[in-house]
């Protein structure tokens, strides 16, 4: 039977699910909720002193490309966008100490672990609210560096300039929270952050070295949807959001850390099915935060996404999530290897099986597809390999091969204009390897 254990540092999880903080988490019954449905870890709905990010905004959810049933109320498709505006707990940390102290036990008798979430603005803040909660029974801290900052003019206090993402526009000022924090408690600490950046393997390496135990990628980003049938901006402007299609980015980055730093990752951002979950702890996540889906779907999904992981672990001769963590990376290519290390290629049809449906031409950017009566077939010397008629073609009659040489994919590339560089086609040596 396959082993869904996973650890994170020194965290031991029930299995690689994490809740991301949010709405499912803001009170006592909510979080006993989601330790019922079987989540490995549980990230609560983020505090802060902030008085405007406790109240606004104020919560409206939007779903768009969400194609509906009627005889299928429950079905979700894949690809929907989920936009939403949230606000913080709206009960201040002191308080929602207490709704932890209440949750914590229950969470622990299921075999999960509770990770509490602050969002501080200064040393003192953070030091007062981490003892609080490490008191009150979590066992992990995720430090929200990730938050936008409070709009000027709804709430005039200067310490607001020093809230969430200010921790990762300034990773130096991140790193003294952090040392400072682990001066204070010995639980567990990651910093969350925002999409916003191009250099988090820098960040990261800076946190890293403050001694943070992981991190977590990434909070929603903000985005706009527009209603093309009224004109308006879909719920009222940029707002956060997310949809399957941001998996991509968070993996990227996922790899990049944990190639270069060995460091745990907590992966998110658009896990919708099972697939999703086992392609982040590919790309090297240690966790997998799982929010949207367990609103959208409902928390019975949670147990649908466990069975899948699980059924894909015995399907495939996994005994462990070790096993399957981090398994892509080492496949993942630098620029010099792509050259030096991939071969081109050439399509060829089977004719076979070729049905002449004629989607295949339809794709050749290249004009590489020679349309027959009934059938295809390729031009092997106009071929550049890009392989997407093979990957288009309905009945896989379509199969790509490595040529045995650089020069005739170069001569394709060039076949449209061959006397503007006859050096490709006068010299038959040149390019080979």
């Amino acid at each position: 039977m396959a082993d869904l254990t996973t650890k994170i540092g020194k965290l031991k999880l029930k299995n690689p699910l994490i809740l991301g903080g949010g709405p499912l988490s803001g009170t006592v019954s909510h979080i006993k909720k989601c330790a019922d449905a079987g989540y490995g870890g549980i990230v609560t709905k983020t505090t802060t002193y902030s008085y405007y990010l406790q109240r606004y905004p104020k919560p409206l959810y939007r779903v768009k490309d969400f194609m509906k049933k009627t005889d299928d109320p429950f079905f979700v498709p894949q690809g929907y966008m989920w936009l939403h505006r949230e606000h913080n707990s709206i009960y201040p940390p002191d308080v929602f100490a207490k709704i932890i102290k209440q949750a914590a036990g229950y969470v622990h008798d299921r075999g999960a672990i509770l990770i509490g979430s602050f969002a501080g603005r200064g040393i003192d803040e953070w030091k007062k609210v981490v003892t609080l909660f490490a008191e009150a029974g979590v066992d992990a801290m995720e430090l929200n560096f990730c938050c936008p900052f409070i709009p000027k003019g709804l709430e005039e206090d200067e310490r607001n300039e020093f809230l969430g993402i200010y921790f990762s526009q300034h990773p130096d000022k991140g790193a003294e929270v952090i040392r400072k924090l682990k001066e204070t408690v010995d639980i567990p600490l990651f910093p969350k952050l925002g999409p916003d950046s191009t250099h988090f393997v820098d960040m990261v390496k800076v946190f890293k070295e403050a001694g943070a135990d992981g991190v977590s990628l990434f909070a929603n980003d903000r985005i706009l949807r527009i209603d093309i049938e009224t004109g308006m901006p879909v719920n009222h402007g940029p707002c956060g959001g997310t949809s399957n299609h941001f998996k991509a980015h968070t993996m990227k980055w996922v790899s990049e850390i944990t190639q270069a730093l060995d460091f745990p990752v907590l992966g998110g951002r658009g896990v919708n099915e099972y697939e999703d979950a086992i392609e982040y702890l590919m790309a090297g996540a240690s966790g997998v935060e799982v929010c949207a889906a367990g609103i959208i779907h409902g928390l019975k999904h949670i147990q649908v996404i466990l069975k899948g992981i699980e059924s894909f672990m015995e399907r495939k001769g996994y005994r462990s999530i070790d096993e399957i963590r981090g398994r892509a990376v080492k496949h993942i290519l630098s620029h010099r290897q792509m050259i030096e290390d991939v071969r081109p290629l050439y399509a060829d049809v089977d004719l076979k099986k070729c049905i002449g449906c004629r989607r295949c031409p339809e794709v050749c950017v290249y004009d590489a597809i020679e349309i027959l009566p009934k059938k295809v077939k390729t031009i092997k010397e106009k071929c550049t390999g890009c392989s997407l008629c093979s990957q288009v073609c309905p009945v896989t009659a379509i199969t790509m091969f490595e040529r045995d040489n650089d020069l005739d994919h170069f001569r394709a590339l060039a076949w449209e204009h061959r006397d503007l560089m006859p050096e490709l086609f006068n010299d038959a040596s040149q390019g080979k390897r």
